[in-house]
């Protein structure tokens, strides 16, 4: 069954206006952007819980400091809800994320796609704004390659998609087959825990390593028009 984009997705992406002709970048933006991890365990340790990374997921995750048992799955549920609503504007940025995206911006076009509740876009849009990387958001639920799809229509530039999720990445990879995907992971402890899927190519740490592949790829691009 074809996946269906949500309403407030496609009204947001109805909004864009791209040029074709100019290369985009659609990037994610907890642990590419912002460091959420980082965040994520603080407001844990706020509530005397903490994350169990053994495994590289939520459910069954979340564990009490006290005796180490996990939360209810629907005491789960209710996390990162609440972690959204009052922590999205606090989230520190990722080392070199405005600099080098400021750089490429210069070359190509850029938009944040995120899988936040639509509630708290302007959270987000804050957020960005404090550390002058006010470019247009989409907020998203769901796999992100219908969606990619959609905001790629008649591209005829290079699209590079970076995201942390491997299942981002597939589904991209499958809805939109030209875009060059990144799998970005600088927390070292996710860089343990998840693989790449086999059918993505790149998969790097840190941004400046992402300027340095796009702009090869932009460069290569340019000399070929």
């Amino acid at each position: 069954m074809k996946n269906i984009i949500p309403a407030e997705t496609s009204k947001q992406i109805k909004s864009l206006n791209l040029n074709t002709n100019i290369p985009l970048i659609i990037s994610d933006a907890d642990e590419v952007l912002f460091l959420f991890l980082k965040g994520f365990e603080k407001f844990l340790k706020s509530k005397n819980l903490y994350l169990d990374l053994e495994k590289a997921r939520l459910t069954g995750s979340i564990k009490k400091i006290s005796d180490n048992t996990p939360v209810p799955d629907d005491s789960m549920s209710k996390l990162l809800p609440e972690f959204f609503l009052k922590e999205t504007k606090k989230l520190e940025p990722v080392i070199d994320a405005e600099n080098c995206l400021k750089i490429l911006s210069k070359k190509a076009q850029i938009i944040i796609l995120t899988n936040i509740p639509f509630k708290d876009k302007k959270s987000r849009v804050h957020a960005l704004k404090k550390y002058n990387m006010n470019y247009p958001v989409i907020t998203n639920s769901g796999l992100k390659g219908p969606v990619v799809s959609e905001i790629c229509k008649g591209m005829k530039a290079p699209v590079f998609f970076i995201d942390d999720l491997g299942q981002n990445l597939e589904s991209v990879k499958k809805e939109y087959k030209k875009a060059i995907c990144i799998h970005f992971l600088q927390d070292i402890r996710l860089q343990k825990l998840m693989m790449t899927p086999n059918n993505i190519k790149h998969r790097l740490t840190n941004w400046l390593e992402v300027k340095k592949l796009i702009n090869k790829e932009i460069l290569f691009y340019e000399n070929k028009k």
